[in-house]
């Protein structure tokens, strides 16, 4: 049998921590992955926040992302995740009544990483995540998957350099293309349901919120780099209880206001609720 070493972070099932195993168990030879279907973010340069938004979406400061990257046009599936699961042998993360094209859910910020490195290996690509914890850290010069950056989740959000300035994600009108708490009732949709953005991605407001790899940070928000911001380097100890991260999109329960393309959320990286991810990678 062909051996291969996977380097990788590992969630505990639940909710847990995350540690560095080496190896991890040899992916299963017979398990079919898809490759995920990617969109081309080109590079450019937007006004990041809205001077109309909440507080913590101010000031509103120019952003410059420098490199093309590739985004999924929809947001991680059960059906994904069960894959991911089932290769690794570890728990399945729990549903609301239904699975499969429903995007996942209850999978901690540790969970997302640990997908990310695991497709990336599954498709020989070099993993962006290692460490472990609150000391996991980005190679974002790696070809792999990763999360978005908070600044390329929201440059992506509103249509990149296809943008029309648009207050959610390709719309003036929440209904077009959000699963928010006026239509949603009470319950996630499978992903593609709503028209997309310029881009073509979908769901990137509202349905489920959706990790990002910042730390969750106001007042490095206020004062980031103007080029390719990745967060602050360390949890601020400033931010609500210190040590979250950023969450974006908003959820199928939130009001309108929660699913514009600037809205920021946070959370412990080992929360377990209305929370997925979205795949992106460099060009």
């Amino acid at each position: 049998m062909l051996a291969a070493v996977l380097f990788a972070l590992v969630l505990v099932p639940g909710c847990g921590s995350a540690t560095r195993v080496t190896p991890t168990a040899t992916p299963k030879p017979t398990l079919q992955v898809p490759t995920p279907e990617m969109v081309l973010v080109e590079a450019g340069t937007f006004e990041m926040g809205s001077g109309a938004g909440r507080p913590e979406e101010q000031p509103v400061h120019t952003v410059s992302i420098t490199r093309p990257f590739y985004v999924a046009r929809y947001a991680v599936t059960f059906e994904d995740y069960d894959r991911f699961c089932e290769d690794t042998d570890r728990q399945q993360a729990e549903d609301r009544g239904g699975r499969g094209m429903l995007p996942v859910i209850n999978v901690t910020w540790y969970g997302a990483v640990a997908y990310c490195n695991w497709l990336s290996q599954r498709e020989g690509l070099t993993p962006c995540y290692s460490g472990s914890g609150k000391s996991t850290e980005c190679d974002f010069s790696a070809n792999g998957y990763r999360l978005p950056t908070e600044a390329e989740w929201e440059y992506a959000a509103r249509g990149g350099h296809k943008s029309l300035g648009y207050l959610y994600a390709g719309s003036n009108d929440p209904d077009e293309v959000a699963w928010y708490g006026a239509n949603s009732g009470d319950g996630m949709h499978p992903v593609g349901q709503k028209k997309p953005n310029e881009l073509g991605l979908h769901d990137m407001s509202g349905n489920l919120f959706e990790w990002c790899w910042d730390w969750y940070g106001g007042d490095y928000y206020a004062s980031s780099p103007s080029e390719d911001p990745t967060g602050p380097p360390t949890p601020e100890v400033t931010t609500v209880r210190g040590g979250e991260r950023v969450r974006r999109s908003g959820s199928w329960r939130e009001e309108a206001d929660s699913v514009r393309t600037t809205a920021r959320s946070f959370d412990y990286a080992s929360y377990v609720g209305d929370t997925g991810f979205r795949l992106v990678r460099l060009k």
